[in-house]
């Protein structure tokens, strides 16, 4: 290109909103417009004769090559979209309070200009405006869609059957509500008026003002007892009606789900200790059976060696063995009481756990006194016991750092006609403003995807109904080789007494 044409071409691209660069195919640059200077503070006359990449190590060179050679190739325009960071030219913006971006994103079209002289134009144009725009409206239609899943899920999670209606018309229920009434999903009661779905008018006159016991009816004729209450909204200006209806019969069956909750919960965690418990005993597996086989090719396996290794084999898969038989117990549904052993029953569930509590560096003390028989449910026993536990981890990992000594000391003594159980930690003790309501339903100091708030509290159900005993918490000292702990303390007393 001439001094005269590229004169023109500097006037033409001068006045542009836009950076222009003139590229041959081994990216040198030929020209850089006004544009670019400025929002650069890279003069034309420090980057022209000098290659791109150079002066822009961020940009992939291969990459660009490869565009440029195949618009030149193609006569016509290719796209270049920068994988990273969505921008060719690493240029800074203002700063600015809102702002999305740190550097200008940036929209890159690379144009044929000379095939003979293998010359490019890229056209470098701001899109960060538009890419916030989209960024803030993508922000929020998420942050709209997690607000409507919380909803949804609330709605619809609740042991309540809700109905909303709109000038006395079904406008949308949860699932309770179509279970409630045995359809099949919530189009058959919507569109429905208030006295189809309450049939007792003197009901209607009375449920605006409190929750009222009524029979409900349906379709089928069958019916059942519930307790109904409605209550006015206002959505976006509007009135609408919340009618909720609770099953009496469900909330009988609360405290079997409340127990299958926690159940399964405990499941989670003892599926989690499997995996850390069975890792060591497959290795020895594994590595000793590999060891055999490596001695038979080399012709080295003796008798006394194929013997010891054979036993060794046998020892760790009775090892699986039992704890296969402690898992089951654990799992078993058999709700019949008989007499068991404490300490064994103590340290069999210590075995489930220990290997994964030792990964925390955590220690167990156990102070077990010999021939102590309890009456009862000896898997739900396990469960109350390994919830205690398991909280005690939770806070050790939590409040004690990795290089502190991490304790939980377990204590059984029989006085008189009591059984006392104690399990005590040096977590640092619970806070006083909750330490009252550890033992209430679905409360919990936990992230929301690491904790139910179930586990104190079905423990305090199954020592207290199937253990006919109590439990309690305070915070308190203990001592362990001479040196004084503080944290967490459960007591547990049972009735020695077996009739």
């Amino acid at each position: 290109m001439n001094n005269l044409s590229l004169n023109k071409f500097d006037a033409i691209c001068s006045s542009v909103d836009n950076g222009i660069i003139l590229l041959n195919k081994n990216l040198e640059v030929l020209f850089w417009n006004k544009w670019l200077e400025i929002r650069t503070d890279i003069q034309s006359s420090d980057i022209v004769g000098k290659k791109l990449t150079d002066i822009y190590s961020n940009i992939d060179e291969k990459r660009l090559t490869r565009k440029i050679v195949t618009a030149l190739k193609l006569k016509s325009p290719t796209f270049y979209t920068p994988q990273t960071n969505n921008y060719l030219l690493n240029i800074e913006l203002s700063k600015i309070a809102d702002k999305v971006f740190d550097n200008m994103i940036q929209s890159i079209t690379i144009t044929p200009l000379d095939i003979k002289n293998e010359l490019v134009i890229l056209y470098i144009y701001d899109v960060t405006i538009l890419c916030e725009i989209n960024q803030k409206l993508q922000n929020a239609r998420d942050e709209l869609l997690q607000k409507n899943q919380e909803m949804s899920l609330i709605f619809d999670t609740t042991m309540e059957a809700i109905i909303l209606f709109k000038d006395e018309i079904v406008i949308n229920c949860n699932q309770v509500a179509i279970e409630l009434f045995n359809k099949e999903s919530k189009l058959e009661i919507i569109r429905k008026s208030f006295s189809e779905i309450i049939y007792d008018k003197k009901i209607i006159e009375t449920i605006s003002n409190n929750p009222t016991e009524t029979t409900i009816y349906r379709d089928d004729c069958s019916k059942f007892e519930a307790i109904v209450n409605i209550k006015d909204t206002f959505i976006d200006n509007q009135i609408f009606k919340i009618l909720t209806i609770v099953d009496i019969e469900e909330l009988k069956r609360k405290d079997l789900l409340l127990a299958e909750q926690s159940k399964l919960a405990a499941m989670g965690e003892m599926i989690g200790n499997i995996a850390h418990q069975w890792r060591q005993p497959l290795n020895i597996i594994s590595i000793t059976a590999s060891n055999l086989k490596l001695k038979k090719e080399l012709g080295q396996l003796e008798g006394e060696n194929l013997d010891e290794s054979l036993k060794l084999i046998l020892k760790t898969t009775k090892y699986l063995s039992n704890t296969i038989d402690t898992f089951n117990n654990f799992f078993k549904q058999n709700k019949e009481k008989s007499l068991f052993n404490l300490k064994e029953n103590i340290e069999n569930n210590i075995l489930l756990v220990i290997s994964f509590f030792k990964e925390y560096n955590i220690k167990i003390i156990l102070d077990l006194e010999e021939d102590i028989h309890v009456y009862g449910v000896a898997n739900e026993f396990s469960q109350a016991f390994l919830n205690i536990l398991n909280n005690a981890k939770d806070a050790l990992v939590q409040n004690i750092e990795d290089d502190e000594p991490r304790l939980i000391k377990v204590k059984t003594k029989e006085i008189n006609e009591n059984i006392k159980i104690t399990i005590s930690d040096n977590a640092l003790g619970i806070k006083k403003n909750i330490i009252g309501k550890i033992f209430e339903p679905y409360f919990t100091t936990k992230h929301q995807y690491q904790g139910t708030g179930l586990g104190l509290y079905m423990t305090r159900e199954i020592i207290t109904n199937s253990m006919k005993g109590s439990i309690t918490a305070e915070n308190s000292y203990f001592k362990n080789n001479n040196f004084q702990h503080f944290g967490a303390k459960f007591t547990i007393i049972l009735p020695s007494n077996l009739d």
